[in-house]
């Protein structure tokens, strides 16, 4: 025979998994109104450094030693600027932290860093 606790805990399972719970379809409220709608206002600048440290801003090819001017001058002109950075995986890290060090004093202050998808199994 089966104990009587396996049939009463059978039962409140059968009964929580049946148990359909109250919707709010019928609840009524009010959303509030919003006059104007904020806007996401980030603006992108694409930074590109190859394998063999080249530079691009923005698809122009320039030198590290350009970067800063042109920097400035980007980030001037677009407001709320967020640098986005695709490196080759060989650079020297001593120069991707240049980089960032250089944006910084440009005034950059947001920083995305792009990276590739890894094949399913290759954790590293």
């Amino acid at each position: 025979m089966i104990p009587m606790i396996n049939v009463v805990f059978l039962l409140l399972i059968f009964f929580m998994l049946t148990a359909t719970t109250p919707t709010k379809k019928n609840t009524k409220i009010e959303l509030p109104e919003a006059k104007t709608a904020e806007k996401n206002s980030k603006q992108f600048l694409i930074m590109t450094i190859d394998k063999n440290g080249s530079l691009q801003l923005d698809g122009r090819a320039i030198t590290l030693d350009e970067l800063p001017g042109q920097l400035e001058k980007k980030i001037s002109e677009k407001k709320n600027t967020v640098i986005s950075i695709h490196a080759d995986k060989v650079i020297e890290f001593e120069l991707f932290g240049n980089i960032i060090a250089i944006a910084k004093q440009a005034g950059a202050e947001d920083f995305m860093l792009a990276t590739g998808q890894t094949e399913p199994g290759n954790d590293f």
